[in-house]
């Protein structure tokens, strides 16, 4: 099978399924990311920066942990907090779904808060809309007046360390935010597993998803 997942900045796929990318590439099958801006960041009220540099080279040693291929769109990324809607960026992304044939889409919920992530969703959707499933991740904890619809469950009970090693890559945000970031989300992963019977899950929202190679094989017995 293969699989995209899609960002605004990098660090958003390991948070919201680096658990579920790092089981799907042990399994197998191909994943490719791509991060929809350069995640150019300095917030001087929270004393928060990070260089695109910075961002690339932590998102790369994350992505080898993981097994995830980091792909680039022939187009410009934008810094972090000013991207939006674009026909064009989404156009490009659409391409790379059929280039690759891709069967899956993760993406960002589409009520998020954060403005980046609200604007890759409306991307994706739109890029992936013949893509026969798509399913939607958190990648922080803001709530907005509606609530996350987390009804599809992965069981990441086996590569949650490779998830927490992916994370701990990411040192400038670290030293931003403290490990408290990462151990925000490993505890969620830890309630998510409990709700299945297992010890730590990724759940997600899915916009559509289609069983489409198990149905096929069930016809042919």
């Amino acid at each position: 099978m293969n699989v995209l997942v899609v960002g605004s900045h990098h660090d958003d796929i390991e948070l919201g399924c680096g658990g579920t990318v790092a089981r799907l590439t042990s399994e197998g099958h191909a994943v490719y990311g791509v991060v929809l801006t350069n995640s150019e960041t300095h917030y001087d009220l929270k004393n928060i920066h990070r260089t695109k540099e910075q961002a690339i080279t932590e998102a790369q040693k994350a992505a080898s942990i993981i097994g995830l291929t980091l792909s680039e769109l022939d187009y410009p990324q934008v810094d972090n907090g000013t991207l939006v809607y674009d026909v064009n960026l989404m156009r490009k992304l659409e391409e790379f779904m059929v280039a690759r044939k891709i069967e899956l889409v993760f993406t960002h919920w589409q009520y998020d808060m954060n403005t980046d992530h609200e604007a890759a969703a409306k991307i994706t959707m739109v890029a992936s809309r013949h893509v026969p499933s798509v399913l939607m991740y958190r990648s922080n904890w803001y709530q907005p007046d509606r609530a996350f619809n987390g009804i599809f469950y992965v069981d990441i009970s086996k590569t949650i360390e490779k998830k927490i090693k992916s994370l701990e890559s990411y040192s400038v945000e670290i030293t931003n935010r403290s490990h408290e970031w990462i151990d925000s989300f490993i505890d969620h992963n830890r309630s998510f597993g409990f709700s299945i019977g297992a010890q730590y899950a990724e759940v997600f929202e899915p916009m559509r998803f289609t069983l489409l190679g198990s149905l096929e094989a069930s016809r042919q017995k």
